[in-house]
């Protein structure tokens, strides 16, 4: 008896369900196809899914540096408005104390302007007022006040130490500062400065 015939009909089947049952279980070309898409697809949307997560993060810090750089700029701005602001306050004074000067040399006359609207402030009643007057100044004065001032009332002192352009006006009841350096500081004040009159 040779070995082939050994086998019985039950071993035959069985062999023949056992090669079945592993054909049922290998997955054909198609079927692994399919699984290879269905995984290439997931793993596509996995990618996606995170690089838009990425995306969104990198986009939100890159809008929140963008929205510090704009705060920071618009601050800078602010405080590059008010120094220019200074800076051209500061041009503006030292302009006008030239033209001022300029035409205090220019025309000395001025100083009857001056003179004129410190005598209006004083009052009435004043007695023994002395209006102290640079000694040039003084010289332009003289003839055109000797005129209409109450000898009684004012006098024309001569004081070296008003600048030109300038008068003071004394009163017992008080003092009236038209001397430039004064008048300067009202206007500068108005203007927010503190920059003096210099001579």
């Amino acid at each position: 008896m040779s070995t082939q015939d050994d086998t019985t009909a039950f071993e035959h089947w069985e062999v023949v369900e056992l090669a079945a049952s592993h054909a049922d279980r290998t997955p054909s070309a198609e079927d692994a196809g399919a699984e290879l898409a269905r995984l290439r697809e997931t793993a596509r949307e996995a990618g996606y899914a995170e690089g838009l997560a990425a995306g969104r993060l990198e986009g939100e810090q890159a809008c929140k540096r963008m929205k510090e750089l704009a705060e920071s700029f618009a601050s800078t701005l602010d405080n590059l408005d008010f120094r220019l602001a200074d800076m051209v306050l500061e041009l503006a004074l030292d302009v006008s104390r030239q033209v001022v000067s300029a035409e205090l040399s220019v025309h000395p006359e001025r100083i009857l302007d001056v003179v004129n609207m410190a005598l209006k402030q004083m009052a009435e009643s004043s007695r023994e007022a002395r209006l102290l007057l640079n000694p040039e100044d003084a010289v332009l004065v003289r003839p055109h006040l000797d005129q209409v001032l109450d000898k009684n009332r004012l006098r024309i002192v001569e004081d070296a130490r008003v600048a030109r352009g300038g008068c003071l006006i004394e009163t017992p009841q008080g003092d009236l500062d038209a001397t430039l350096p004064a008048r300067w500081r009202q206007v500068v004040m108005v203007l927010g400065s503190n920059q003096n009159w210099i001579e």
